[in-house]
């Protein structure tokens, strides 16, 4: 397979794909960005387990969950400088690890605590108030870890932006469309802030252009893909 344009496949109602979403437009990268439901079948046929964000190349290599395909697009912008920033230069394998660590934590347990947290449903399967409790418990051991750092630095990994931040920001926005109210941004009011920083920064700003935040926590209701409608 050659000569065909590189797609980035995403979907809007997914956290995951908003990182690469974000890289792609700020690296500005020759890369078109294709809405999963607009193609559904080449989609289907190119990554069967049907997970975004899914990425194949002008030369038909493909890569799929958010960790590769980040890295992939931070690397292919060829900003030497940036690519230390987001990813920790090679010689300080302290931070490198503190970085892989949140974000492979943020795309695992946290965000499926907060998806049984905040979701109405898991593919049109409703989640029971039990679940959402028991989720509600496991995301209060989890936020400390997150304003432990930030009582320290601005960021996460120190005072300057890295992958890290991206992809918890973008986990943390399931809980920003829903639940995360007035309230419990009062009482988690250093991660309020730093998501409020994450938002408008130059890597997110153009992404959440028209984000706004919750009023009253209540929660989302996600429309069925293809594949979940029978």
């Amino acid at each position: 397979m050659t000569n065909q344009r590189a797609i980035l496949y995403t979907h809007a109602e997914f956290t995951r794909p908003i990182v690469p979403d974000c890289l792609l437009r700020y690296f500005k990268l020759d890369i078109d960005n294709v809405e999963i439901t607009d193609d559904w079948e080449r989609f289907c046929q190119r990554f069967p387990v049907r997970t975004v964000p899914s990425l194949i190349t002008a030369d038909g290599h493909k890569y799929f969950e958010q960790l590769a395909v980040n890295h992939y697009l931070i690397r292919k912008s060829g900003q030497k400088e940036e690519i230390e920033q987001l990813l920790g230069s090679s010689d300080n394998y302290a931070l490198q690890s503190e970085i892989i660590m949140i974000c492979s934590f943020c795309t695992s347990d946290f965000l499926n605590a907060l998806c049984y947290y905040c979701l109405h449903d898991l593919k049109t399967i409703p989640i029971d108030d039990a679940t959402m409790r028991n989720a509600q418990k496991k995301l209060e051991t989890m936020y400390p870890l997150f304003e432990e750092k930030l009582a320290k630095h601005k960021y996460l990994t120190g005072d300057a932006i890295t992958l890290a931040d991206l992809v918890s920001a973008s986990s943390f926005t399931l809980g920003f469309h829903s639940m995360f109210d007035k309230e419990w941004r009062d009482r988690h009011h250093l991660l309020a802030k730093w998501y409020d920083n994450m938002i408008h920064s130059n890597y997110m700003a153009y992404h959440y252009r028209d984000f706004t935040y919750v009023d009253k926590a209540h929660k989302i209701v996600e429309q069925p893909l293809p594949a979940d409608i029978k």
